[in-house]
């Protein structure tokens, strides 16, 4: 006798079943995919944006404690102070860690010394040489710029840092100009303390730390870091830097 043997059936319940267990283990394994390709570019990004930041601050906090009053060489060698040259900080930030905008933030000067002619040593004149630091924020980008020409600063830069007089101090020198940036600035402060010591007795100096907060604005993952720096500023005192109202400096 012929034996019949009946093959079961696959039915169409059991192939979604298997559809749906299968798309499930595959969104899963996409997740744990995606989870950790962010977390590799949060990683990733918070590396570079800390090494660019302190790379920024290292070399604005240079410029700061290179920022001085104009000054001319006395016959008997000794400097003098011919005007003053404040730091000029937006308040929004001054004393203040707040969002970034789109205003300058930080401005000074860097001055090398007039030196008169004294016909007696045979000296001839020496103008000094002006330069002119800026720190502004657009579009949450830090720009960091040291310029020798005043036409060439951006139209928002006060006066106050500009040359006190250009018979003295001229404008045009440009060399070791130049200008970087830092991205997914989130906030900024800029604080000022009196300097509790100094290196030389009867010499004013005031503490300028400069704290920025970066953020990743393209991370699923909230992902942010800080870093501050303080630089130490001679001949200066805390009524020499100059708050203009927030608001002040705007960028288009």
């Amino acid at each position: 006798m012929r034996t019949i043997t009946y093959r079961s059936a696959v039915t169409l319940v059991e192939i979604l079943i298997a559809t749906s267990v299968f798309a499930l283990f595959m969104l899963s394994v996409f997740g744990v995919f995606e989870y950790s390709r962010a977390s590799f570019e949060t990683g990733s990004w918070r590396i570079q944006r800390q090494k660019h930041a302190q790379t920024f601050l290292l070399r604005l906090k240079d410029l700061l404690e290179r920022s001085n009053h104009a000054y001319a060489i006395a016959p008997n060698g000794a400097t003098q102070r011919t005007a003053d040259r404040p730091i000029v900080v937006n308040q929004a930030w001054f004393n203040n860690l707040a969002s970034s905008t789109n205003n300058g933030v930080l401005y000074f000067s860097i001055i090398s010394p007039y030196v008169p002619e004294q016909v007696d040593l045979g000296q001839t004149e020496r103008k000094g040489v002006w330069k002119g630091v800026g720190l502004d924020c657009k579009d949450q980008k830090l720009k960091m710029y040291m310029n020798g020409k005043w036409d060439d600063m951006p139209a928002h830069t006060p006066i106050d840092v500009g040359s006190p007089d250009l018979d003295k101090f001229e404008f045009g020198h440009t060399e070791g100009d130049f200008a970087m940036t830092l991205d997914d600035v989130a906030a900024i402060g800029v604080f000022a303390v009196a300097a509790t010591q100094t290196t030389d007795i009867g010499r004013p100096a005031i503490f300028l730390t400069i704290e920025l907060v970066m953020e990743n604005p393209r991370s699923r993952q909230k992902a942010m870091i800080t870093e501050r720096m303080t630089a130490s500023i001679v001949d200066r005192k805390l009524d020499e830097i100059r708050v203009f109202p927030t608001g002040s400096f705007a960028i288009p």
